[in-house]
């Protein structure tokens, strides 16, 4: 019930209209911010993380998820995909402290979802695309129990499709 959804435009379930490289809010005045899946259409998602950090009241806690190995899909652009170790120096170099990190989707659906945009977009046969396409699908519903074991190995972040940061301004 606290949640205020904020975005670009007046969209449904939107409570506030604006910008992430000017959030319409006052210094050290915010709890915490959410931010998934929007760092990836930012030009400069250093400036709209330097905002969080300025609108959070000392000890908000900040999370972000953003794509890693993921497609490109503009929302209206769409400018970078981030490592985790990248994901981690942006939210360091605008202050915060990271409280932990990793994967939020997992290699399985990494890989599928390429394969699918793929076999969607080159293959140009429509009854060998069809089939390309049902056989991934149903390879993704096979491997897809084993990503919950490999999103906590070690190197999980190498070939994840999301990753994320949950930081802390201290």
């Amino acid at each position: 019930p606290k949640l205020v959804n904020l975005n670009v435009g007046l969209f449904p379930n939107i409570h506030v209209v604006g910008d992430a490289y000017q959030l319409p809010y006052a210094d050290n005045s915010v709890d915490a911010v959410h931010c998934e899946a929007v760092l990836e259409h930012l030009e400069f998602p250093e400036t709209a993380v330097t905002e969080m950090f300025r609108t959070l009241r000392s000890g908000g806690q900040a999370f972000a998820a953003t794509p890693f190995l993921q497609h490109f899909h503009a929302y209206p652009n769409h400018f970078q995909n981030f490592t985790l170790i990248g994901q981690q120096r942006l939210f360091e170099r605008a202050g915060f402290e990271i409280v932990s990190s990793g994967v939020c989707v997992g290699p399985t659906y990494a890989i599928s979802s390429l394969i699918i945009q793929y076999v969607t977009r080159y293959i140009p046969y429509p009854t060998i695309r069809k089939m390309a396409y049902r056989l991934t699908q149903l390879a993704s519903m096979v491997l897809r129990p084993f990503d919950e074991r490999a999103n906590r190995h070690p190197d999980a972040h190498v070939i994840a499709s999301t990753t994320y940061v949950h930081a802390i301004k201290r």
